[in-house]
């Protein structure tokens, strides 16, 4: 009734494990301040895990957003990074519209070996009056309705 189990041969006793980019970018929003007279801004961190060369970076805005400052005063792309260099960028933002704004970032760099990346890593920016929340009502969700001759900005 019972038999000896038949070992599998096993492929890997390691499971294989995706490396990760060499470098994170990361976006951040800080909105206005108007009693100090500030405008929204947008921070960028850039994190080097490895050293890398040749890396450029792009600021892609949409159309109801513009820098304050030139794109490419603003962030600069750095060249070459060494292995744990973070650099930490500043921009202002000078909002056109209202409304929910896509931001994006792209990085390419060089490893030390020759082989070329690009990334890009994105925020959404949404300017103006929050859209009214919905609930969950008896496994539905549900929002509340807008009068047709009450029309929504």
């Amino acid at each position: 009734m019972f038999q000896p189990a038949h070992p599998r041969p096993a492929a890997s006793i390691w499971p294989e494990i995706e490396p990760t980019l060499p470098l994170s970018l990361e976006l951040r929003v800080a909105p206005a301040d108007p009693a100090r007279g500030e405008p929204a801004r947008l921070d960028v961190a850039v994190d080097a895990a490895t050293d890398l060369q040749d890396v450029t970076l792009s600021l892609f805005l949409p159309a109801g957003l513009r820098a304050e400052d030139a794109l490419l005063e603003a962030i600069p792309s750095p060249g070459a990074l060494r292995a744990h260099d973070r650099r930490s960028y500043s921009v202002p933002l000078a909002p056109l519209a209202e409304g929910d704004m896509p931001i994006r970032l792209g990085a390419s760099f060089r490893l030390p070996d020759g082989r070329e990346f690009r990334t890009e890593q994105g925020i959404l920016w949404h300017r103006g009056p929050a859209a009214p929340e919905g609930r969950h009502n008896a496994g539905a969700y549900e929002v509340m309705g807008v009068p047709v001759d009450e029309p929504q900005p």
